[in-house]
């Protein structure tokens, strides 16, 4: 009776170990063109975010988080590689494509090699790479598509992975399949599931009403679509709110960039964004993308009842970020792909159910970048991080350890589609600094990112204390002033340093052109 005691105690002890020493559960959720604070825990007056809030309240939140690059493919190459788009390469007008090589030091292939089982929900957003057609095989579970998808995607071409769900939109179709994913998962292994949502994406503002080109145009209201009567979240909510659109919409976007440096009816007002220039479709545009995070608030929620259905809440760390945040009406413009913190900043937060409970529901200020995302979660998974990866893990901050955590931050956007100029610039304290560079090509190369010698088209300075909403320029205030010197003096030669790690780069993995 004694030895039977004595294995049992034994059994009970080796199960707290294994417990107490299992790698996590990782998941990864990222939405698309959601800016800063756009949670009701994050104060935003109108949004209705109650599982998210839950999440927020009982995780830690990064409220100074900004992207590697302000627009879709480049942003999620980043979150994949941990390398902003001059170390990649790959972007929407760049010259080059995501090779298997690079794909072998992204976060999932790197945590799929060391034991996890991985899935991938939702859009792949890369957008140029070279193994298309054979993306499934990179994980264990794959449910996802390329392209945009639409607010009804069994419509859509390009999402023929969905075309045999239950649901018909596309939030809770990705719903749908996060179930699946838990139900499949092995109980053998730690996972690790990467939801990228499709919400709140301009292409599930406009598809809200197929067919319908004032609905489209955000002219008339989405739920005049019979199929969205009476629906919780795409019907009347948020309808009867007196919704504030920004004071700027539909005035002169050229006090703030002149126009020689960004034309906004190359693309941005009269096609993609256009109706952010209008005050009835621009509030229409408001009341969408607010239903469009209600609703994945609402799958998040399922997801986490799901967890806890399964028994695996308390060893499932859940870290949340966006692509990139969007310009509504503000400073007269649509879109991203600008250094604004409406643009460039997002929502970021981490709940680790095994945080202490006096760091549960706090907020961390410190300089965060997506570039530090994988970087975070291959620590969590305890596999050391690619020589070229060049974000840090946010564990330490977790731990308090913030001393030597960075103090400024290097911001970029290669982007030069719809006239949009090549900006650059550094986040320090309470200043922030842009240059604009103008260089007219639909596509660059390397050669066009070396401003070693070149004056820059227009340039930006931000007290971000006193000026939060940046709409002060004060570069002519501060001309000549050993502050505006020291700022294009760090920009410059964090730009000139990427340039030459670049070049070490492309020479030890293989990019190829498109």
């Amino acid at each position: 009776m004694i030895y039977i005691y004595i294995i049992l105690i034994s059994i009970i002890a080796l199960t707290t170990s294994y417990a107490q020493n299992k790698k996590p559960n990782i998941i990864f959720l990222l939405s698309d063109d959601q800016k800063d604070n756009t949670f009701s825990a994050m104060g935003h007056p109108y949004i209705k975010s109650p599982n998210v809030d839950q999440l927020i309240k009982n995780g830690v939140r990064f409220s100074n988080t900004y992207v590697a690059e302000p627009i879709c493919a480049p942003s999620r190459v980043a979150f994949f590689t941990g390398l902003n788009e001059r170390m990649s390469g790959v972007g929407f007008t760049s010259s080059y494509k995501l090779t298997e090589e690079q794909w072998a030091n992204t976060y999932p292939e790197l945590l799929r090699n060391n034991g996890y089982y991985t899935g991938f929900i939702g859009k792949f957003g890369i957008e140029y790479y070279t193994f298309k057609g054979k993306t499934n095989s990179k994980f264990d579970y794959w449910r996802a598509h390329d392209g945009w998808a639409k607010f009804w995607p069994k419509t859509a071409k390009n999402c023929s992975e969905y075309f045999d769900s239950g649901e018909d939109i596309i939030t809770p179709v990705m719903g749908e399949s996060i179930v699946e994913f838990l139900d499949q998962a092995p109980s053998e292994k730690p996972f690790c599931l990467s939801v990228s949502f499709s919400v709140p994406h301009g292409s599930q503002i406009k598809s809200m009403y197929p067919g319908n080109k004032d609905a489209a145009d955000c002219m008339i209201p989405a739920n005049e679509y019979e199929k969205l009567k009476g629906h919780p979240f795409y019907d009347t909510l948020y309808r009867n709110l007196n919704i504030e659109i920004p004071k700027e919409t539909a005035t002169d976007p050229y006090v703030y960039i002149p126009k020689n440096v960004l034309d906004q009816n190359k693309g941005r007002a009269s096609n993609v964004y256009k109706y952010d220039y209008n005050p009835i479709s621009c509030k229409e545009h408001h009341i969408r993308y607010y239903q469009q995070i209600s609703g994945m608030d609402k799958v998040i929620g399922d997801l986490v009842a799901a967890l806890k259905e399964k028994g695996l809440t308390e060893n499932t760390i859940i870290i949340f970020a966006s692509d990139h945040g969007l310009l509504m009406g503000e400073y007269g413009m649509g879109g991203k792909a600008l250094l604004y913190d409406l643009a460039a900043k997002v929502p970021c937060f981490i709940y680790d159910p095994r945080l202490p409970e006096e760091v549960k529901g706090t907020t961390i200020d410190n300089l965060v970048s997506s570039l530090d995302i994988p970087s975070t979660i291959l620590d969590y998974a305890g596999i050391s991080k690619p020589e070229y990866m060049q974000g840090s893990s946010l564990i330490p901050l977790l731990n308090g350890e913030s001393k030597k955590w960075r103090k400024e931050l290097f911001l970029e956007s290669l982007y030069t589609g719809r006239d949009n100029p090549i900006c650059e610039g550094i986040v320090d304290g309470k200043w922030k600094y842009i240059r604009m560079f103008q260089i007219q090509k639909r596509k660059y190369s390397e050669k066009d990112l070396d401003f070693d010698n070149l004056k820059p088209d227009f340039e930006q300075l931000f007290n971000l204390q006193e000026d939060p909403m940046e709409t002060n320029n004060l570069v002519s205030v501060y001309e000549n002033t050993s502050l505006l010197k020291k700022l294009r003096k760090k920009t410059g030669r964090y730009s000139s340093q990427l340039n030459r790690q670049r070049e070490s780069y492309k020479s030890d993995t293989h990019t190829v052109a498109r």
